[in-house]
């Protein structure tokens, strides 16, 4: 058997329940493609099963794939299949319709998130409970890994027992501007310094905490049936969770979190700085852009999926990732719709405009590119995690030769 007549025969059994289709159509696709348009297998692969994907009305994740036993530590890439014995440790408000369960899963090595399609139609998972989850599929945003389960999974609940601390493991004391990673258990002393309305039924209570070192986002969901927190007041906060979102780190309270009121007063650190130099590039992921529009959720679509909510109609906003050399060392920036439609006095209309009239979005990025490389600025803002959020800058000069400046930065 050929490798394109075994690749062919693993389609069809993918299929073969949904689309009336033999192993000879699907080898006549993937010969056409591999031998005379010289498309390499692997990809010819992936293109003739997003078209019977399309066929047949399905998601990728649906598809079935041979599992492999894992432990959650393990799990280190994503869109592979895998088997897993865990238990159920936290269960979440679901923020869309398109998702049935959505929470936390624990074994010995680890914690990991999950999340299962309303159209799987599987039985529901319940908080404390230990399952034996069969034919799952990873997934990854931002360096994060998760599972999702689908209408091929298998779900066996287990009576017996896991030895899973809650928190994943033990939290570490740590000041706002030591955050620097996601899903990490943690423990701080902080000032509520401002609370805002939940713009969600599903949480409690959100807002910024404050530190010397800095100030940060806080979530506290309505399930966990915590205390309530007063704006201006200090606590001790133990067992928290961090997240990231595009730089910006945040915490999030659980029912595991122990809240501890403190009669002191803290000092509120200002964590903007200053940076001043050449804006030598512009990162993909710049421009015009779309977003999911489901509460509470920003990510960026990527081929018109949410990584969390799945297909969605996107919402369109602007933005710019920027490298900044101040010639001792590089700094990514984030210009927000705002910061971007001064800088560059493109709007968001004019923006969709230009990409409508070319049947190409990567002509906003384009023209930005040519308005703002190389060009010395000084820009003011918050730092969350790596980034750099321009609040306020000016330009000091330029342009310069982007290029020969990049060059220069990436080899410090």
């Amino acid at each position: 058997m050929t490798d394109v007549q075994q690749h062919a025969a693993e389609i069809h059994e993918q299929f073969s329940d949904t689309l009336d289709i033999s192993v000879e159509d699907v080898e006549e696709r993937l010969d056409t493609l591999v031998n005379d348009y010289r498309v390499p297998l692997e990809e010819a692969r992936r293109s003739v099963t997003s078209s019977y994907l399309d066929e047949a009305g399905m998601d990728r994740d649906e598809l079935g794939g041979e599992s492999e036993e894992r432990t959650v530590e393990t799990i280190d890439a994503p869109e592979q299949w895998v088997d897993l014995t865990v238990k159920v440790l936290q269960l979440w408000e679901p923020r869309s319709e398109s998702i049935a369960q959505v929470g936390l899963l624990g074994d010995e090595t680890g914690t990991i998130k999950f999340t299962a399609w309303a159209t799987s139609d599987l039985p529901e998972l319940e908080e404390g409970s230990v399952y034996r989850l069969e034919n799952v599929v990873t997934d990854e945003y931002e360096g994060r890994f998760s599972v999702k389960l689908n209408r091929t999974t298998n779900i066996e609940e287990l009576d017996e027992e896991l030895d899973v601390p809650e928190s994943g493991g033990a939290s570490e004391e740590r000041t706002i501007g030591e955050v620097d990673a996601p899903e990490e258990w943690i423990d701080l002393t902080a000032k509520v310094t401002q609370l805002w309305d939940p713009r969600s039924e599903s949480v409690g209570q959100v807002g910024l905490l404050g530190d010397p070192t800095g100030t940060i986002k806080f979530t506290k969901w309505a399930k966990s049936d915590l205390p309530e927190l007063e704006e201006g007041g200090v606590y001790r906060l133990s067992n928290l969770v961090t997240d990231e979102w595009e730089g910006r780190f945040s915490v999030k309270l659980n029912r595991t979190t122990n809240i501890e009121e403190l009669d002191e007063e803290i000092e509120v650190g200002d964590d903007a700085i200053a940076v001043e130099g050449a804006l030598v590039d512009i990162q993909r992921g710049s421009g015009l852009i779309k977003r999911c529009p489901e509460e509470d959720c920003t990510r960026v679509l990527q081929n018109g999926r949410c990584s969390e909510h799945g297909e969605v109609d996107g919402e369109f906003d602007l933005r710019i990732k920027a490298v900044v050399d101040d010639g001792n060392e590089v700094h990514e920036t984030i210009f927000d719709q705002e910061a971007t439609e001064e800088l560059t006095g493109i709007t968001l209309s004019e923006a969709k405009e230009m990409a409508m009239d070319a049947l190409d979005t990567t002509v906003v990025a384009d023209e930005i590119r040519g308005e703002i490389l190389g060009v010395y600025y000084r820009i003011e803002g918050p730092t969350f995690g790596r980034y750099v959020l321009a609040n306020d800058f000016e330009q000091l000069g330029g342009p310069v030769d982007a290029e020969e400046t990049l060059i220069k930065a990436r080899s410090l």
